[in-house]
Formats: C-alpha cells, structure tokens, sequence
C-alpha cells in the first residue's frame, strides 16, 4: 500500500513538472506578459497627455501655469506609483518563462526552451520600458516644477 502512495506521488510530480512546457502554462505567460505591455501602453498614453501639458503651462500665465503645473505633478506622481508596480510584474512575467523554458529544456523540448527563452528577453525589454518611462516622468516632473518656481519669481 505504502509503495502504490509513493508512486503515486512520485508520477503526479513528474506530471506536474513537465506541464510547465504544456499549453496552459504559455497561455497563461502570454495573457499576463501582454496584460502588462498593455498597462504600459496605457501608462505610456498617460504620460504623452501630461507631456502635451508642459508646453500649456510654458504659455500660460500667473495662477493658470502654477494650477496645470500642479495639476501635473500629482498627476505623474500617481503615474510613477503605478509604472513602478509594472516592474515587479515583468519580473514575475520573466521567472514564469523561465521556468517554462528550464521545464522545457528538462523535457528535451528545445525549440520551445528556446521561444521560452526568447520571451524572456521580452519581459526584460518590457522591464527595460518601465525604467525608461519612469526615467521619463522624472524629467517631465521637473519641468513643471520649474514651471512653479517661475511663477513665483
């Protein structure tokens, strides 16, 4: 009895290991690697909409610079929170296919270990983005905080 459990056991764990090459488990990497290029492309819209604000409050005057300059800051304030939540999620996104592509490669699966691999140069590209829109924000945030220091001067 003892020895049917184990093995058992020991075939539900071999099963479950290399079901990390299967079907399911691309699917599921792939809807949560584009779920987060779409937030980022949300984020990236955002931020162009706030982008156009710094030449509204260049031409502005007196209360209405200072009041879209402050506007705006808190506005990619909030955007750089939710940007930054972006990065942990391509992480999460590139350890999932990788452990995909390791399972694969376990599995003598290698033309998908190698896709698996190829996306998870994707998350890291998708990381990359994230910094460079937060890198982004930073230098928009500052301009409008000069926008503020002008008009109190």
């Amino acid at each position: 009895m003892k020895y049917s459990v184990l093995m058992i056991l020991c075939l539900l764990t071999s099963t479950a290991q290399a079901s990390y090459c299967s079907g399911k488990n691309w699917q599921d990497a792939y809807q949560l690697y584009t779920h987060n290029i779409d937030l980022l492309n949300n984020h990236i819209d955002r931020y162009n909409v706030l982008l156009d604000k710094v030449n509204l409050s260049e031409v502005g005057k007196g209360e209405q610079r200072f009041r879209v300059a402050k506007s705006s800051i808190e506005e990619l304030d909030q955007l750089n929170i939710e940007v930054e939540s972006l990065e942990s999620k391509f992480n999460k996104v590139k350890q999932f296919w990788q452990l995909i592509s390791d399972n694969c490669l376990h599995d003598d699966e290698l033309d998908y270990n190698n896709k698996a691999l190829e996306n998870v140069r994707g998350a890291d590209i998708g990381r990359k983005e994230v910094n460079d829109l937060l890198s982004r924000i930073e230098i928009v945030r500052s301009r409008f905080f000069q926008a503020i220091k002008l008009t109190h001067y």
